[in-house]
């Protein structure tokens, strides 16, 4: 958790908690990536891409 507190201090509320997300996706991404995990890295390009359209979305 200090971790994302260091990316919100530096950046921001939205912006800091966006890029600790990212930095999430990464190291999960490249650990399935290395194992050959399809199913996973397709989980979360699933996360990611729902995380963008509910930010994107107008209301």
């Amino acid at each position: 958790m200090n971790q994302q507190q260091d990316f919100i201090n530096r950046h921001g509320e939205d912006l800091g908690a966006f890029y600790f997300l990212l930095m999430l996706l990464q190291t999960h991404g490249k650990k399935a990536h290395r194992r050959g995990d399809v199913q996973t890295l397709r989980l979360l390009a699933h996360e990611l891409h729902a995380t963008y359209l509910k930010h994107t979305q107008q209301q």
